[in-house]
């Protein structure tokens, strides 16, 4: 949909993600505890970021797209597994060789991915989309950062419904502000005009049940068990769903080679990148339970010294009741005593 102005097409592929969204969120919140829900409110700060990023991210993304060729867009996009590799490198923040290795070896599948996406055409190719685009990539690392934090604990839907509809209010403003669009415009010239166009609603529809619910909710589902890399590793498999998807639908033709080899290459370094962050997150936690015992050591060996220092001042057997029995044996004795 080139002609509908980037950020309120973005917006529009959140709208009613959101509603949805928020549908579960109802009946989640009303099964939460009061400290759940006092928590929940207290997270608003990293909500509000979390939805922050994601605005920026789909606004990128969709800018991008419409200013650069659709493979350089999807290598730019593709680039959040490396990111996520390079920050945990550069913060010192654990990770292993393996997901080093996985996350180039899903680059690689990003590659081939791109290039069957679109049969090697790189025709409109510019430098201000390949930003837009990396950009979008970036800010992906700190929305699946916060999610894997928030996710550890608070409902799906509870997570995902602030999120989703704080980044659709942000881009829905966005556009307002920044485009020549209205708010009850029609059709490409309005902040909600797929919802009067029969042309535009079943694409808007679509995006926000498959990509929207299916897509994205089901990779935040996914961050309470997997590391990030592991899940923005599974991000780059949209490419080859939305030709499946494209192709079932008639608006596109099948997948290729290229397309089937690439997602096969994200797939592998996906359980890749799985296995080792597992392996590693086990490692850490026997090299805890190690340094744990090593501190009780030392504390059980000092009481041990403690106790045989007593014997031996007291003699065999005997303690502080066993020296003041003694003394007061000593008393008895003194006063039956003649003076």
């Amino acid at each position: 949909m080139p002609e509908v102005p980037a950020i309120t097409l973005a917006a529009w592929r959140l709208q009613l993600t959101s509603v949805l969204l928020g549908l579960g969120a109802a009946h989640q919140w009303r099964g939460l505890s009061a400290d759940d829900r006092a928590r929940t409110l207290g997270s608003a700060a990293w909500l509000a970021g979390s939805g922050a990023c994601l605005a920026v991210h789909f606004g990128a993304w969709v800018w991008g797209l419409q200013h650069t060729s659709l493979t350089h867009s999807l290598l730019m996009v593709s680039a959040t597994p490396l990111l996520l590799a390079a920050l945990a490198l550069a913060t010192g923040s654990p990770i292993s060789r393996g997901e080093v290795g996985g996350a180039l070896l899903g680059l690689a599948g990003a590659v081939v991915l791109s290039v069957g996406a679109t049969g090697g055409r790189e025709a409109q190719a510019g430098l201000a989309g390949d930003l837009a685009s990396l950009l979008a990539s970036a800010v992906m690392v700190g929305y699946l950062s916060v999610g894997r934090r928030l996710r550890q604990w608070m409902p799906i839907f509870i997570y995902a419904f602030p999120v989703t509809g704080s980044a659709a209010l942000a881009l829905t403003l966005g556009g307002l502000a920044l485009e020549p669009v209205t708010l009850l415009g029609s059709g490409s010239h309005g902040s909600l005009g797929w919802l009067t166009s029969a042309h535009y609603a079943p694409w808007v529809l679509y995006l926000a049940l498959g990509p929207g619910i299916v897509g994205h909710t089901g990779f935040n589902t996914l961050l309470r068990y997997l590391s990030p890399l592991t899940v923005a590793l599974a991000f780059q498999m949209e490419p080859l769903v939305g030709s499946v998807i494209g192709w079932a639908a008639g608006v596109m033709s099948p997948p290729g080679a290229l397309t089937y080899g690439g997602g096969a290459l994200v797939v592998v370094a996906t359980i890749f990148v799985t296995i080792a962050s597992a392996d590693r997150e086990r490692q850490e936690e026997a090299g805890k339970a190690t340094a744990a015992k090593q501190e009780l050591v030392p504390a059980a060996s000092w009481e041990s010294e403690d106790c045989g220092a007593a014997g031996g001042l007291g003699g065999p057997g005997r303690g502080t009741a066993g020296q003041e029995d003694e003394e007061a044996q000593r008393l008895l004795v003194a006063r039956g005593s003649p003076s």
